[in-house]
């Protein structure tokens, strides 16, 4: 055998193990089955925000625009505020956006009304997040913007939280929670996905 033969063989042996993994890798293994880094429901497609047919106090349409230039946690809120109202919009927004630390001027808190709020959210968003953006929307839009989300069960987005990037895409979720151990674990979870996201985004 030829030197230049036994080279090629060689090579061939060394690549082989890699050239098998691939390809089982393509034909076995199913991606989307892979254990994912994101600690939240990455939403796939994202949603245009523009698809909530928000306003704000205003009347003005809530669009791309209005998220430019920053990150948006986006809690959906009913008329009142009950405990896990309290613990999403406390834990899961504020003292998220609080954690991120240098990060924290590229992220907005945003509160989706979807009924006119009562005296116990109004007095919560007053007393404890003071300087939420406020927008609206009727909660039919709501639901069925966000109804992929959900798919196959109803839409019930009320109480649940929002990742919205700069160009208006919203392509996170996180649930709020009653227990207080569950709500912690929840705003880590967000802080995490945050704080990849603006690390590894050149936006925003």
């Amino acid at each position: 055998m030829s030197p230049k033969t036994k080279n090629k063989l060689t090579l061939v042996a060394i690549i082989s193990p890699f050239l098998l993994f691939a390809l089982a890798g393509r034909f076995l293994i199913d991606p989307w089955e892979l254990p994912r880094q994101n600690k939240g429901q990455l939403l796939i497609p994202h949603i245009d925000v523009t698809a909530l047919e928000a306003s704000d106090g205003e009347g003005h349409p809530f669009g791309a625009d209005d998220t430019k230039g920053m990150w948006s946690i986006l809690y959906v809120a009913g008329s009142e505020c009950d405990t896990r109202c309290k613990n999403g919009l406390y834990y899961q927004v504020r003292q998220v956006r609080l954690a991120l630390g240098e990060d924290i001027d590229r992220v907005r808190r945003v509160v989706l009304h979807t009924a006119p709020a009562g005296t116990s959210l109004s007095e919560f968003l007053r007393d404890n997040v003071d300087g939420m953006i406020s927008i609206h929307a009727a909660p039919e839009a709501v639901q069925q913007a966000l109804a992929p989300v959900y798919s196959p069960d109803p839409s019930h987005p009320v109480g649940d939280i929002f990742l919205v990037s700069p160009d208006g895409q919203i392509f996170m979720r996180y649930p709020t929670h009653e227990n207080m151990e569950a709500t912690l674990e929840e705003a880590e979870n967000i802080r995490v996905d945050l704080k990849r996201t603006l690390k590894g985004s050149l936006i925003g």
